[in-house]
């Protein structure tokens, strides 16, 4: 299979999870509605960049837009996991906000490939999970590959950390050999696809509403 359409195909393995969510969207507690919305903007996100590639030849504004809209989300849900606290939530929007204005409409403009906020952002979601993960350890004794916040946890620490090293190859702006940056950019999208497929079993995880029934 040619490389570039085994790409499409791995970076559209997040289609999976959107239809996953939205079959068990109305039945799932709300406190996973953030990453619900966080699939859903990824699939959007990604047919959106298909068409530009084709048409435009290029997808960095929208990819640039998208990458500060995942991180608000993705805090969120840590916010509602209590992963950090509504005072952290907020300083680290500011945070991660300023760090993309400078990023994108400052030091870059919005249609360059900007790396330094993608860096930024992969790390702290990459601390978030680990400490996420480290409480789920210390307290839940069922069976973790069962519980859906491990699964994804784990999912954005496998993702958030390779993105956060292989983003560094394009902000130093290295010399490296057109196949050896083929193959980085591969193991970013394969790695895209197993996180993708650990999403997807976590909303299978995901436990139903519990109906309540007036007493009379």
């Amino acid at each position: 299979m040619h490389g570039y359409l085994l790409n499409i195909i791995l970076n559209h393995s997040i289609f999976i999870t959107a239809v996953v969510a939205a079959i068990r969207f109305k039945i799932v507690y709300s406190n996973y509605q953030p990453f619900i919305w966080l699939i859903w903007l990824g699939l959007i996100n990604e047919t959106i960049s298909l068409a530009l590639i084709y048409t435009k030849g290029y997808n960095t504004p929208n990819s640039n837009i998208y990458v500060l809209l995942e991180a608000m989300l993705i805090l969120y849900q840590f916010c509602i996991w209590e992963t950090i606290t509504r005072l952290w939530l907020v300083l680290l929007i500011i945070f991660c906000t300023l760090v993309w204005i400078a990023d994108n409409l400052i030091w870059h403009s919005l249609s360059s490939n900007n790396s330094l906020f993608r860096i930024t952002y992969s790390i702290v979601i990459t601390i978030c999970s680990i400490k996420q993960i480290d409480r789920l350890l210390l307290s839940e004794r069922l069976f973790l590959l069962k519980n859906p916040v491990f699964l994804i946890c784990t999912a954005f620490l496998l993702y958030y950390s390779c993105k956060s090293f292989i983003e560094v190859f394009n902000a130093f702006h290295l010399q490296l050999s057109h196949a050896c940056n083929r193959n980085i950019f591969t193991i970013m999208y394969v790695d895209d696809f197993v996180s993708n497929i650990i999403y997807a079993i976590a909303f299978v995880c995901i436990p139903r509403k519990q109906l309540f029934t007036m007493q009379y």
